[in-house]
Protein backbone atom coordinates (compact mmCIF):
# COMPACT_ATOMS: atom_id res chain seq x y z
CA UNK A 1 0.00 0.00 0.00
CA UNK A 2 2.56 2.63 0.81
CA UNK A 3 4.16 2.00 -2.50
CA UNK A 4 1.25 2.96 -4.57
CA UNK A 5 1.38 6.14 -6.28
CA UNK A 6 -2.17 6.88 -6.35
CA UNK A 7 -1.50 6.20 -2.37
CA UNK A 8 0.96 8.70 -2.31
CA UNK A 9 -0.82 11.20 -4.89
CA UNK A 10 -3.87 11.00 -2.85
CA UNK A 11 -1.70 11.54 0.62
CA UNK A 12 0.00 14.47 -0.98
CA UNK A 13 -3.51 16.43 -1.51
CA UNK A 14 -4.75 15.16 1.49
CA UNK A 15 -1.85 16.87 3.52
CA UNK A 16 -1.32 19.79 1.21
CA UNK A 17 -5.26 20.42 1.31
CA UNK A 18 -5.46 20.20 5.16
CA UNK A 19 -2.60 22.20 5.97
CA UNK A 20 -3.55 25.16 3.98
CA UNK A 21 -7.40 25.04 5.23
CA UNK A 22 -5.85 24.59 8.82
CA UNK A 23 -3.77 28.01 8.32
CA UNK A 24 -5.96 29.74 6.39
CA UNK A 25 -8.25 29.02 9.29
CA UNK A 26 -6.21 29.78 11.51
CA UNK A 27 -5.47 33.16 9.84
CA UNK A 28 -9.18 34.34 8.94
CA UNK A 29 -9.78 33.83 12.59
CA UNK A 30 -7.10 36.06 13.90
CA UNK A 31 -8.60 38.80 11.58
CA UNK A 32 -11.89 38.32 12.48
CA UNK A 33 -11.71 38.44 16.21
CA UNK A 34 -9.14 41.76 15.61
CA UNK A 35 -13.00 43.43 15.08
CA UNK A 36 -14.03 42.46 18.43
CA UNK A 37 -12.65 43.78 21.96
CA UNK A 38 -12.25 40.42 24.38
CA UNK A 39 -14.37 40.35 27.54
CA UNK A 40 -17.66 38.67 28.79
CA UNK A 41 -19.70 39.96 25.57
CA UNK A 42 -17.90 40.04 22.11
CA UNK A 43 -18.21 44.31 21.39
CA UNK A 44 -17.29 45.39 18.41
CA UNK A 45 -13.78 47.98 18.66
CA UNK A 46 -15.31 51.56 18.05
CA UNK A 47 -12.46 52.65 16.68
CA UNK A 48 -12.82 51.04 12.93
CA UNK A 49 -14.58 52.82 10.87
CA UNK A 50 -17.08 51.33 8.59
CA UNK A 51 -14.67 50.87 5.85
CA UNK A 52 -12.07 49.66 7.80
CA UNK A 53 -14.31 46.79 9.21
CA UNK A 54 -15.12 45.94 5.80
CA UNK A 55 -12.13 45.50 4.32
CA UNK A 56 -11.73 42.73 7.06
CA UNK A 57 -14.77 41.20 6.14
CA UNK A 58 -13.07 41.32 2.05
CA UNK A 59 -10.09 39.87 3.42
CA UNK A 60 -12.04 36.72 5.26
CA UNK A 61 -14.43 36.37 2.43
CA UNK A 62 -11.72 35.86 0.18
CA UNK A 63 -9.76 33.81 2.27
CA UNK A 64 -12.91 32.02 3.10
CA UNK A 65 -13.04 30.48 -0.79
CA UNK A 66 -9.60 29.55 -0.85
CA UNK A 67 -9.81 27.19 2.60
CA UNK A 68 -13.07 26.14 1.51
CA UNK A 69 -11.94 24.71 -1.67
CA UNK A 70 -8.34 22.87 0.55
CA UNK A 71 -10.57 21.56 2.60
CA UNK A 72 -13.25 20.17 -0.02
CA UNK A 73 -10.02 18.65 -1.49
CA UNK A 74 -8.81 16.94 2.35
CA UNK A 75 -11.93 15.73 2.55
CA UNK A 76 -12.94 14.22 -0.83
CA UNK A 77 -9.27 12.64 -0.74
CA UNK A 78 -9.22 11.76 2.98
CA UNK A 79 -12.34 9.62 2.59
CA UNK A 80 -10.61 7.69 -0.40
CA UNK A 81 -7.48 7.30 2.22
CA UNK A 82 -9.08 6.01 4.89
CA UNK A 83 -11.50 3.37 2.32
CA UNK A 84 -7.84 2.09 1.30
CA UNK A 85 -6.75 2.24 4.97
CA UNK A 86 -10.15 0.86 6.51
CA UNK A 87 -8.16 -2.86 6.55
CA UNK A 88 -5.14 -1.35 8.78
CA UNK A 89 -7.79 0.35 11.24
CA UNK A 90 -7.40 -2.75 13.98
CA UNK A 91 -3.22 -2.55 13.90
CA UNK A 92 -3.25 1.06 13.83
CA UNK A 93 -5.44 2.62 16.47
CA UNK A 94 -4.38 5.80 16.04
CA UNK A 95 -5.08 5.98 12.39
CA UNK A 96 -9.20 5.24 13.90
CA UNK A 97 -8.82 7.78 16.04
CA UNK A 98 -7.66 9.90 12.95
CA UNK A 99 -10.77 9.00 10.91
CA UNK A 100 -13.24 9.27 14.26
CA UNK A 101 -11.83 12.90 14.81
CA UNK A 102 -11.72 13.81 10.39
CA UNK A 103 -15.69 12.14 10.53
CA UNK A 104 -16.93 14.69 13.45
CA UNK A 105 -15.32 17.69 11.87
CA UNK A 106 -16.53 17.40 8.42
CA UNK A 107 -20.68 18.25 9.82
CA UNK A 108 -19.62 21.15 11.47
CA UNK A 109 -17.22 22.60 9.10
CA UNK A 110 -19.42 22.40 6.29
CA UNK A 111 -21.77 24.78 8.10
CA UNK A 112 -19.65 27.20 8.33
CA UNK A 113 -18.19 27.14 4.60
CA UNK A 114 -21.55 27.48 3.92
CA UNK A 115 -22.03 30.67 5.98
CA UNK A 116 -18.74 31.83 4.52
CA UNK A 117 -19.84 31.19 0.95
CA UNK A 118 -23.26 33.14 1.70
CA UNK A 119 -21.02 35.98 3.35
CA UNK A 120 -18.88 36.00 -0.15
CA UNK A 121 -22.14 36.24 -2.02
CA UNK A 122 -23.65 38.79 0.05
CA UNK A 123 -19.97 41.13 -0.58
CA UNK A 124 -18.97 40.29 -3.89
CA UNK A 125 -22.19 39.82 -5.95
CA UNK A 126 -24.96 42.26 -3.70
CA UNK A 127 -22.04 44.34 -3.91
CA UNK A 128 -23.26 45.14 0.53
CA UNK A 129 -20.77 48.03 1.58
CA UNK A 130 -22.05 48.51 4.87
CA UNK A 131 -20.78 46.42 7.94
CA UNK A 132 -24.29 46.52 9.59
CA UNK A 133 -26.41 45.22 6.70
CA UNK A 134 -28.39 42.50 8.04
CA UNK A 135 -26.24 39.36 5.63
CA UNK A 136 -23.02 40.81 6.73
CA UNK A 137 -24.28 40.86 10.35
CA UNK A 138 -26.06 37.51 10.05
CA UNK A 139 -23.17 35.73 8.01
CA UNK A 140 -20.00 37.11 9.74
CA UNK A 141 -21.07 39.08 12.65
CA UNK A 142 -23.02 36.09 14.70
CA UNK A 143 -20.56 33.65 14.15
CA UNK A 144 -18.22 35.22 16.46
CA UNK A 145 -20.69 37.10 18.69
CA UNK A 146 -22.35 33.58 19.79
CA UNK A 147 -21.00 31.74 22.10
CA UNK A 148 -22.15 28.70 21.02
CA UNK A 149 -21.04 28.76 17.38
CA UNK A 150 -17.98 30.46 18.27
CA UNK A 151 -17.02 27.65 20.92
CA UNK A 152 -17.52 25.50 18.46
CA UNK A 153 -15.47 27.17 16.19
CA UNK A 154 -12.46 26.53 18.64
CA UNK A 155 -13.49 23.05 19.05
CA UNK A 156 -13.00 21.97 15.76
CA UNK A 157 -9.45 23.92 14.88
CA UNK A 158 -8.39 22.07 18.80
CA UNK A 159 -9.88 18.54 17.42
CA UNK A 160 -7.90 19.51 13.92
CA UNK A 161 -5.03 20.13 15.85
CA UNK A 162 -5.39 16.63 17.84
CA UNK A 163 -6.02 15.16 14.59
CA UNK A 164 -2.41 16.20 13.19
CA UNK A 165 -0.54 15.24 16.82
CA UNK A 166 -2.36 11.30 16.40
CA UNK A 167 -0.41 11.53 13.13
CA UNK A 168 2.61 12.46 14.22
CA UNK A 169 2.29 10.33 17.49
CA UNK A 170 0.66 7.40 16.36
CA UNK A 171 -0.47 6.00 19.39
CA UNK A 172 -2.38 2.30 19.84
CA UNK A 173 0.21 1.22 17.10
CA UNK A 174 0.57 -2.09 17.61
CA UNK A 175 2.72 -2.33 14.26
CA UNK A 176 6.73 -1.88 15.07
CA UNK A 177 6.74 -0.75 11.47
CA UNK A 178 6.04 3.57 11.59
CA UNK A 179 5.35 3.63 7.85
CA UNK A 180 1.49 3.91 6.69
Amino acid sequence: MKNNKIFNILLTIFVFSFVIWLGGTVFRTTIAYNLFQFGTTMELKPTYTNVERMNTIYLFSTTSLITGICYGFAVISGMILFIKLRSSFKQRGWLFMVFVIFIFIIPMQTYFIYLDYQLAIAVYFKEILDFYHPDIQKYFVQQFKDITISSVRSLLLLSSFTFILYLIWRPLDKNKDRHL
